[in-house]
């Protein structure tokens, strides 16, 4: 009985031992590994561990019991239970290492998928963009904290919802949802930007969208993802620069138009000064308001010499609205001195030289001319006159204005540098330029061109007798004659003192031989009167002289010169004939 004893000693003592060692080298290498048991397996590991150490201690206890009887089949039992043991101990050596190392292993990648989602979540929720996931029908699975920050909602309040049913204005929602079944037909990304009104405000936000589709790996089922951010400051900002853009055009047009009427008021200073009549300057205004204003009509009235009417002197455009002759007092820019304005819109004075039925707009802006008014600038048009135009228009009426001034101060002062001062007739320095002229024109037509060069006989004992002012009468007398007695394009002109000189071309000599002796008969019996007081009559001596080929100003009137002496030198009173000696 010794042996058998002794077996089941030991058979006890190593399943003792490999019960105790079971749990206690899985807890060394759960401690090893830093694994954690998860809470809803505590129960189960706890009974299963209860009841490995409880076994354990039963064997433990049978070591010590008192010697009972035992069978050989009791005694075959405990051994193979002892070698059982024994094997699934050093069995679970490696195993229960790999298998504890298996649990530390998942639950690290339990903990770090938590932190993943924890950043993910964290991501989505404090970025500054709306992130949110739809199913199939667009019904909201999920929004971030933008979204509800932006919207005022709650994290479940959308939950369920499609856009159609929170969005203020149900057709944005549907422009959405119609974005969102895009991107589930063709199973491709789509980049837009949508318009969508917030709660609260009236103004639409903007936000550029990505909206992508994917699969939820748990259900297999077809999800739309989406990422929208507000770009509204961006379409305001590229709004307000696109409206600064068009501002600045606009301007920049608004600054060409106005360079292009700087350019033509330029261009009509520089033709007025030009200008050689009043006909010039009318035609320049007429061009340059034909330029400024296309759509519109208008005319230039002068006030007549007599003071009594104004008449028509130029006009443009296709349409005339207005008299072309009328009095002063018809025209309220006349009798004001001050713009006049009649528009559809502007209660303004109607003027009577307004040819009836009176449409459109009619502005009358009055011409000053040595600081009363000489006229008036008439334009009509269809539509309104803006403000610049009628500024426009004052300043080509003050130009014309002073135009006509200057034009008239001109004229008087060419008038007086060609004229001489007591006879009226061309001056000595007109004559010489004149006969330059007439010489050029003469040899290049092959006409004659006859001069006529006379003297007042004894004008000297003339003017001792009588004085100086009395024989002033005489040679405005004379002077008188000789435009009666000369043809409307011939020239006459003081010379100097007794002497004039008259240029004729186009005349032949016999007929200018006969001319010039009828004017010395009608010279000689011309009456002189100062007063009621009858002068003694006068004569002169006439010289004449033809021109020739390339004869020049100062030889020809020499030569005319010289045939006066030699009428002076035979008896006065006469008219002789310059010969060339030597032709």
């Amino acid at each position: 009985m010794e042996p058998i004893y002794w077996n089941c000693i030991i058979a006890h003592g190593i399943t003792a031992f490999s019960y105790f060692g079971i749990p206690i080298l899985i807890g060394v290498f759960f401690a090893k590994t830093k694994a954690t048991i998860p809470s809803k397996f505590w129960l189960a590991f706890f009974l299963s561990g209860g009841f490995v150490l409880f076994c354990g201690f039963y064997h433990f206890l049978a070591i010590f019991e008192p010697h009972i009887g035992v069978s050989l089949l009791h005694l075959g039992v405990l051994d193979v239970m002892a070698l059982v043991s024994l094997s699934a101990l050093f069995y679970l050596m490696p195993t229960a290492y790999q298998i504890v190392e298996a649990i530390a292993r998942h639950q690290e990648d339990t903990r770090e998928l938590q932190r993943s989602q924890q950043i993910q979540r964290l991501f989505l929720d404090q970025g500054p963009f709306g992130a949110y996931i739809k199913d199939e029908q667009s019904r909201v699975l999920y929004y971030n904290q933008e979204i509800q920050s932006r919207f005022s909602v709650d994290p479940q309040e959308w939950l369920g919802k499609t856009d159609s049913e929170y969005l203020p204005d149900p057709e944005e929602g549907r422009r959405v949802i119609e974005n969102d079944q895009v991107v589930l037909k063709t199973l491709r990304p789509l980049k837009l930007i949508e318009e969508v009104k917030i709660p609260g405000n009236d103004q639409p936000c903007y936000w550029l969208s990505f909206k992508f589709p994917f699969s939820d790996g748990a259900t297999g089922a077809c999800r739309i993802g989406g990422i929208s951010i507000d770009i509204t400051e961006s379409i305001e900002a590229q709004r307000s620069l696109t409206d600064l853009n068009r501002q600045l055009e606009e301007k920049t047009l608004k600054l060409e138009a106005k360079k292009q009427e700087l350019i033509y008021l330029s261009d009509m200073a520089d033709m007025l000064y030009c200008c050689e009549s009043e006909d010039e300057v009318y035609q320049v205004v007429a061009l340059t308001c034909s330029k400024l204003f296309p759509n519109m009509s208008g005319c230039i009235y002068i006030i007549a010499n007599s003071k009594n009417y104004v008449q028509m002197n130029s006009f443009w455009g296709d349409e005339i609205t207005s008299k072309e002759i009328f009095s002063l007092s018809d025209c309220w820019a006349l009798r004001r001195g001050k713009l006049n304005l009649l528009s559809p819109h502007t209660s303004g004075l109607m003027c009577n030289h307004l040819i009836q039925p009176v449409s459109g707009t009619h502005l009358c802006a009055p011409l000053f001319g040595q600081g009363e008014v000489v006229g008036i600038l008439h334009i009509n048009a269809l539509e309104e006159i803006s403000p610049e135009d009628q500024q426009i228009t004052e300043i080509i009426a003050r130009t014309l204005g002073i135009a006509l001034n200057n034009l008239s101060i001109k004229q008087r002062l060419t008038y007086d540098n060609l004229r001489d001062g007591m006879t009226q007739l061309f001056n000595q320095n007109y004559m010489q330029t004149i006969t330059e002229q007439r010489l050029a024109e003469a040899e290049r037509s092959g006409e004659p061109l006859s001069v006529i060069f006379l003297d007042i006989d004894n004008f000297k004992s003339y003017n001792s007798r009588y004085g100086h002012l009395t024989a002033n009468i005489v040679l405005q007398g004379l002077a008188k004659l000789l435009l009666k007695s000369i043809r409307s394009f011939d020239i006459a002109c003081r010379w100097g003192g007794e002497e004039f000189v008259i240029v004729m071309p186009n005349m032949t000599l016999e007929n200018l031989r006969k001319r010039v002796e009828q004017l010395r008969v009608d010279v000689e019996q011309m009456q002189l009167k100062d007063g009621d007081q009858i002068l003694e009559g006068i004569t002169a001596s006439f010289g004449i002289a033809v021109s020739e080929p390339g004869i020049t100003v100062k030889d020809f009137l020499n030569r005319a010169n010289q045939a006066m002496l030699e009428a002076k030198r035979t008896g006065k009173n006469r008219v002789i004939e310059y010969v060339n000696k030597y032709y």
